[in-house]
């Protein structure tokens, strides 16, 4: 019951910080950031010695990512994208081979990071770490209600 309790508050807090614009400012994401790390924390059990171990290496993935992540997402996001039937088809190659060579530096950053984290932990904190990410994205979307959380089976 306790942890469920830290689990809403801590979401609380960290949703509530999306609500004036969208975005979060640098004090607001370094908060959420905090409230990440409180909750993956918890959800993988680490102690503080596995989360001095697993945190750079988390962190570092997660920035990795996030770069190819960009790579996709500004595609989608360009301010003058053009309708999907007005691309040129060497323009829709180019997009496609983008999205391809960003998708598979996303799985080979997550293999190469997989392989240093079973090194730093066991393979089941890793699993661990799997889970705790679904949960807390699972949470995210359903709290701020922008698209219907996923149902768990």
């Amino acid at each position: 019951m306790k942890r469920i309790s830290l689990i809403i508050l801590m979401m609380g807090v960290g949703f509530s910080l999306f609500a004036q614009s969208g975005k979060l400012s640098e004090d607001k994401r370094k908060e959420f950031e905090a409230q990440k790390v409180a909750f993956f924390t918890q959800e993988m059990e680490l102690t503080p010695e596995e989360a001095t171990k697993f945190w750079p290496l988390y962190n570092e993935m997660q920035q990795k990512m996030r770069v190819e992540n960009d790579k996709i997402r500004n595609l989608a996001c360009r301010k003058d994208k053009k309708e999907a039937s007005e691309v040129t088809e060497q323009q829709a190659l180019k997009n496609l081979a983008t999205i391809l060579s960003a998708e598979q530096a996303v799985r080979d950053i997550k293999k190469e990071y997989f392989e240093k984290l079973t090194k730093a932990l066991s393979a089941r904190k890793v699993w661990m770490m799997i889970e705790a990410e679904q949960k807390f994205h699972h949470q995210l979307w359903k709290k701020m209600g922008k698209f219907p959380a996923p149902e768990r089976k």
